[in-house]
């Protein structure tokens, strides 16, 4: 079987494939022409979540496995794919703006057929049924991947045994409480009894609006009390997982102060139009840049459309989403954007990384004249 040519082992193996199946004939025929083996060792990386995708394979023989980075660095792991297997396609889809949605490594010596992505955007353009059902399995896998990192940070909660606040919208009161647990099968959360000067504060269908920090960064959510309990002798309120939480995450890796010298600029483009400033400061994970006061972008927004020309030769193009704004002190008429890099390729990454250091370098000679 290995000895096959590319398109000859799309004819034997692939037919059944649930993406070729959904191809004419044709379609099929050309994928298996343009088809060419490469071969990765065991723990080799495919690609990262975030970078540009410019490909889709076919799992000819070992194991591709797909994962995700949680915040705290581990991986979700979620599949484990063997031969005759696709995948990389997701990528591809308009509406994942052409970047990976997760990081693929071969977890043995594998062996795939790499498609080009241009050849299977151009097919994917003439195939709505087909589109409708990669999106579809792409928003499901969006959302259990949206689903884990909502309990993970429950769960990081839970075990920084730090006090929340709790509101009520019938009482002016902010009352304390701790979140003692997080059930994952049932999905509900767990409050303890909450410090005020009321009898039975909180009870069953109550909406509560949980203020917490995690490390230091707030979290903030809204939940359903769906049961109240008596553990011990003392109240205990059950309550639903939130549909959404505000968890703006700080950027824990070095920050790179630009001062007042530095040339480097941001060039924003929303709604056709384009903004221009100067970036305050960099990192691995995000940056801030400041801008003329009245500009349409407001906190929350996320741009596709950026440049971030760090100096002559090192320029990077992530997508961001806009975490804070704040005012310029010294300056009335500029505003300070805080962002957070949503997606970024490994080069680009790279890039920066080498930008950083050769300021750093720069700023020790100076220091030591």
């Amino acid at each position: 079987m290995i000895a096959l040519r590319p398109k000859d082992f799309f004819e034997q193996n692939l037919q059944d494939s649930p993406f070729v199946k959904e191809l004419p004939p044709s379609d099929a025929e050309i994928i298996g022409d343009a088809g060419e083996y490469v071969e990765y060792t065991p723990e080799q990386m495919l690609f990262n979540e975030g970078d540009v995708a410019d490909a889709m394979y076919f799992v000819v023989t070992g194991e591709i496995v797909i994962f995700t980075t949680r915040d705290n660095g581990s991986e979700q792991e979620l599949v484990r794919l063997g031969p005759l297997s696709h995948f990389g396609e997701q990528g591809l889809l308009s509406i994942n703006a052409g970047k990976r949605t997760a990081s693929a490594r071969a977890s043995a010596a594998t062996k795939l057929i790499r498609v080009s992505g241009d050849l299977i955007k151009n097919m994917l353009a003439h195939q709505s049924k087909l589109v409708a059902q990669l999106e579809k399995i792409g928003a499901e896998q969006q959302e259990i991947k949206r689903q884990d990192r909502k309990l993970q940070l429950l769960l990081r909660l839970t075990k920084s045994r730090s006090s929340v606040i709790v509101q009520l919208p019938r009482f002016s009161d902010k009352f304390t409480s701790v979140l003692i647990g997080v059930d994952v099968h049932r999905r509900v959360i767990q409050l303890d009894e909450v410090v005020c000067q009321y009898r039975n504060p909180i009870r069953p269908n109550d909406i509560l609006t949980v203020t917490g920090s995690i490390t230091g960064t707030p979290i903030v959510f809204k939940t359903k009390v769906l049961a109240t309990k008596i553990v011990d002798g003392s109240p205990l309120y059950e309550c639903s997982v939130p549909d959404e939480m505000v968890y703006e995450q700080q950027r824990a890796q070095f920050r790179l102060e630009l001062g007042a010298s530095s040339r480097a600029e941001a060039c924003l483009i929303k709604d056709g139009k384009k903004y221009r400033g100067k970036i305050s400061d960099i990192s691995e994970r995000g940056g801030a840049f400041r801008l003329r006061r009245g500009v349409p972008i407001e906190r929350g927004d996320r741009i596709d459309h950026v440049e971030l020309q760090l100096n002559p030769e090192i320029m990077i193009q992530p997508k961001i989403e806009v975490m804070s704004i704040l005012d310029v002190a010294r300056a009335p008429n500029l505003q300070q954007y805080g962002v957070r890099f949503i997606g970024i390729s490994t080069t680009e990454t790279g890039l920066l990384k080498e930008f950083m250091r050769q300021e750093e370098r720069r700023r020790l000679r100076l220091g030591r004249r």
